[in-house]
């Protein structure tokens, strides 16, 4: 039995094949490794591929934009260095250069004739594009500029000897009275006024809304706002300026003293968080803005605008704006003047000119001509998506529309060859070129 057992453990025949096997065995793995590896990087390589192409449609959409507007400013000037071109051609006319949304391939409706569609494939066919592309631009000149809270004493008039000094509206201090708004219509009365309204109607909706918010003080935040904002040496003139202070020490941050240029920046003073930023951020920006455009006035700035409006006269005034059949357009102030003192009679004609006179002299101007912009690019290759937005600007300058008037009758003579003086040149609008102020 020994003997044969021996014999068996000296019999070394099935032993290549053991180790070929064993071998084979460790080549598949290795084999099955390395194959995983080469997909997964082949896999990167094309998402950073298709990544980079996404920016690049993004990109191209953002700068076609551009364009676009560039197109509708040229155009805007021109019109209004010509008076009689001016009123043959609406401003929603002229706001169809940009406010049409593109898509890349463009689509193209099933009663689309055949020469539309074969145009459409022949543009496809010969573009350099891969993938795919939506623009949009949106006019967001309806929103008040926070910046305007800031305090700056380099922009503090020196009173006039033997005159009272300026009144600031932007004292410092809120009135709490619901009828407040209508005499103040400074920023920071129209910012706690909005506030108030729109935390009152959450409130409404949410009870934990309301438990979380239940003692808010608006005062609080719209000093903090302002502290934050606001050029140094101006805060001593500030009442709520000590309060504030101490409520940056205790975070701490250092205020920007200078103004806001992104929203981000709310969310980094002392009271000020996401539901509250979320609440306002449809009727208020941090971007300038030369006017706020009449045809796209919210209800909430309707009722700072006329603050005796109520709810059946907010409900008449978007009914007659934005008839689908016959929408009216308020081109002018005029515009929006006849609504309110003839069709709706919500007040006088003299009424309504020193309501207005309130806002400019707030730094708030009204019209129908955007110039604040956002501008969403998206760029689609196969799985990877990159989407830009912009915000843009478009300042205006107000310029004369011919050469200054010339009096060369100096010695004030009679002679009837001698130039007299002429009318000073209309004051026109000029748009200047378009800026992007913030890329997200």
């Amino acid at each position: 039995m020994i003997k044969d057992l021996k014999v068996i453990l000296k019999n070394e025949s099935g032993v290549a094949l053991m180790m070929i096997m064993t071998a084979i065995i460790l080549l598949m793995a290795i084999y099955g490794e390395f194959t995983f590896e080469s997909k997964i990087a082949r896999i990167k390589a094309t998402n950073v591929m298709d990544r980079s192409q996404a920016k690049l449609l993004a990109e191209s959409g953002l700068q076609m934009a551009m364009t676009r507007l560039k197109l509708y400013k040229e155009a805007f000037n021109k019109l209004e260095s010509n008076s009689a071109a001016k009123g043959q051609v609406p401003p929603q006319l002229l706001n169809q250069l940009w406010e049409v949304p593109f898509m890349f391939p463009i689509p193209v409706g099933e009663g689309a004739n055949l020469a539309l569609k074969e145009t459409v494939k022949k543009f496809t066919e010969d573009s350099l594009l891969e993938g795919s592309m939506r623009v949009t631009v949106t006019n967001i000149s309806n929103r008040m500029n926070l910046n305007l809270l800031r305090l700056d004493t380099s922009k503090i008039k020196a009173p006039v000897e033997g005159q009272d000094p300026e009144e600031n509206p932007n004292d410092g201090i809120v009135d709490t009275s619901p009828t407040a708004i209508n005499s103040n219509v400074s920023i920071d009365q129209s910012l706690y006024f909005l506030m108030k309204r729109l935390v009152d109607e959450k409130k409404e909706k949410d009870e934990a809304f309301e438990d979380r918010y239940a003692n808010l003080n608006y005062q609080e935040l719209v000093s903090n706002l302002k502290f934050y904002m606001s050029d140094y040496q101006s805060l001593m003139s500030d009442p709520m300026a000590g309060e504030a202070e101490a409520s940056f020490q205790r975070i701490p941050l250092t205020p920007k003293y200078g103004p806001l240029s992104s929203a981000s920046e709310l969310y980094a003073i002392p009271g000020w968080n996401d539901e509250l930023i979320e609440l306002i951020q449809n009727e208020f920006s941090v971007y300038p803005s030369a006017q706020i455009d009449l045809n796209k006035l919210t209800a909430n700035m309707l009722r700072i605008l006329v603050p005796n409006i109520d709810e059946e006269q907010i409900r008449s005034f978007f009914e007659y704006r934005d008839n689908p059949e016959e929408p009216k357009f308020f081109n002018t102030v005029d515009d929006f003047k006849k609504w309110v003192t003839e069709v709706e009679k919500i007040m006088n004609e003299n009424d309504f000119k020193d309501r207005i006179e309130k806002f400019t002299k707030a730094g708030i101007t009204f019209g129908s001509n955007p110039n604040l912009f956002k501008v969403v690019c998206e760029g689609i290759q196969n799985r990877s998506t990159y989407t830009l937005v912009a915000y843009v600007y478009m300042p205006k300058q107000e310029t004369a529309a011919g050469a200054p008037p010339v009096d060369q009758n100096l010695d004030g003579d009679n002679n009837p060859n001698t130039p007299t003086p002429v009318a000073a040149p209309a004051q026109t609008t000029q748009l200047l070129e378009p800026r992007i102020i913030e890329l997200q």
